[in-house]
């Protein structure tokens, strides 16, 4: 299970929870918020990322900020 950090709701997995926010994104700041962080998060690639998902990106992010 992944909590999303911005409204505390569960996910089965961290697919589900990118998703979540991408879409509450356009409608809530909050997750706006937390969707443009990500999106600044992504947006210097490092070298050991070449071969990962978005989806595997975002769980990355969220390991870095201890929230998985």
């Amino acid at each position: 299970m992944v909590i999303c950090p911005v409204c505390g709701k569960e996910y089965a997995n961290s697919s589900s929870l990118l998703k979540h926010v991408k879409l509450k994104s356009r409608y809530d700041t909050m997750h706006m918020a937390f969707w443009l962080e990500f999106q600044k998060y992504i947006s210097v690639p490092r070298e050991e990322w070449t071969m990962l998902t978005k989806t595997d990106l975002f769980r990355e992010f969220l390991r870095e900020r201890g929230l998985l």
